[in-house]
C-alpha cells in the first residue's frame, strides 16, 4: 500500500460527506435542531481527521518498510515547466469562479435551502420558497441529500455569508477535488510519470474552459454550479471511482457510490457510480473468461503435435 495525499483528502471529502449524511438523519428522522446537528457534524469529523491523520501515517510507515532509499533524482526542467503552469492555470480558474458574477441558478434551490435551516434552525420542516411549514411533506429520497446541511455548518461554523459558501468556496473545493481526482486517474493510466500527468491535468482544464458555453457541460457546472451535487460527481467522484477500479481498490468505489446517494438524486442508492461499477466488474469478468479460454486453446494447441508424434 502507498501512501498518496490525493487518496487521503478524495476519501476524507467523501467521509466527510458520510459523517453529514448520519448528522443530517438525526436532523431528519429524529426533530434535532439545526445547531446540534452541526455540533454533531463537528465531533464527527474531528473523530475522523484523527483516525485519517493515524491510518496515513501508518501507510506512509508501512510503505518505507524494507525499501531503499530513493535516489536523488532531479526534477526535469520539463517537469518544472509543467508544474508551473499547471498550477498558475489552477489559480486562475480559482480567480474566475471568486471573480465570476454568473451562478447556474436554474431549477436550483441550495441557497434558499441553507438559508431556511439557518433562520429556522431545523431540517426540512419550512418550504424554502414560501417560508411555510410543509403541509404534504416531502420525498424521503429528497430528504436524503444532505449537501444543504453540509454547507449550513460551513457558514455556521465560518461565519462566512451562505451565499459566499454555497457560490463561492464550495465551486473552488470541487475544482481543486476535481483536479486532485482527474490527477489520480492519470497517474494510473501513464504509470506515475508525473510530466504525462501534468500534461494531461492541463488538458482537463483546458477541457474545463472550454466546455463553459452551455448548462451541462463539466466546464460549465465547474465554474457556475459547483456546488451541485451533479457536478461534483461529474468532476470528481467519476475520475476517482475510475482510478479506483483500474488499481482494484474497491473501498475507493464504495465511497464513491455512497457520497452519491448522499448528494444526488438517485434511483435509492443506484446512481451512475454504482452502474459503472457493476458494469466494470461485469466487463472484467468476461475479460478475464475469454483470456482463460484463449489460453486453454494456446495449451491444446501446443500440446497437439506431441500427442500425434507419440501415436
Amino acid at each position: 500500500m502507498t501512501f498518496r495525499i490525493s487518496d487521503l483528502l478524495i476519501r476524507g471529502c467523501l467521509i466527510i460527506i458520510g459523517l453529514t449524511e448520519v448528522a443530517h438523519l438525526a436532523g431528519c428522522l429524529l426533530g434535532w435542531s439545526f445547531l446540534a446537528v452541526t455540533e454533531l457534524l463537528l465531533a464527527e469529523i474531528a473523530v475522523a481527521v484523527l483516525v485519517l491523520i493515524l491510518s496515513g501515517l501508518i501507510a506512509h510507515k508501512n510503505s518505507i518498510i524494507g525499501k531503499p532509499a530513493p535516489e536523488n533524482s532531479k526534477t526535469s526542467g520539463r517537469q518544472q515547466i509543467l508544474t508551473v503552469v499547471l498550477v498558475f492555470f489552477i489559480l486562475l480558474q480559482v480567480l474566475w469562479i471568486l471573480t465570476g458574477e454568473r451562478v447556474w441558478m436554474d431549477g436550483d434551490m441550495t441557497l434558499e435551502t441553507v438559508n431556511t435551516f439557518l433562520k429556522e434552525n431545523s431540517i426540512y420542516t419550512v418550504d424554502p420558497l414560501t417560508g411555510e411549514p410543509y403541509t404534504q411533506g416531502m420525498s424521503f429520497r429528497l430528504k436524503l441529500l444532505c449537501l444543504p446541511t453540509l454547507y449550513g455548518a460551513i457558514s455556521r461554523w465560518s461565519g462566512m455569508a451562505p451565499e459566499t459558501v454555497v457560490y463561492r468556496l464550495i465551486p473552488c473545493l470541487t475544482l481543486c477535488m476535481g483536479y486532485l481526482a482527474y490527477g489520480r486517474l492519470g497517474a494510473v493510466l501513464f504509470d506515475h510519470n508525473r510530466e504525462k500527468c501534468n500534461i494531461f491535468l492541463i488538458i482537463v482544464g483546458i477541457l474545463f474552459c472550454a466546455g463553459t458555453y452551455m448548462p451541462g457541460v463539466d466546464g460549465f457546472d465547474i465554474f457556475y454550479g459547483g456546488f451541485r451535487g451533479v457536478t461534483i460527481r461529474a468532476a470528481v467522484l467519476l475520475p476517482y471511482l475510475f482510478s479506483c477500479l483500474f488499481e482494484r481498490k474497491y473501498l475507493g468505489a464504495v465511497l464513491c457510490i455512497l457520497a452519491e446517494a448522499c448528494m444526488v438524486w438517485t434511483l435509492y442508492g443506484a446512481g451512475v457510480c454504482l452502474l459503472v461499477t457493476l458494469a466494470w466488474v461485469a466487463l472484467r469478468w468476461l475479460w478475464t473468461m475469454c483470456s482463460r479460454s484463449d489460453h486453454k486453446k494456446t495449451q491444446a494447441v501446443k500440446t497437439a503435435p506431441g500427442e500425434e508424434d507419440a501415436e
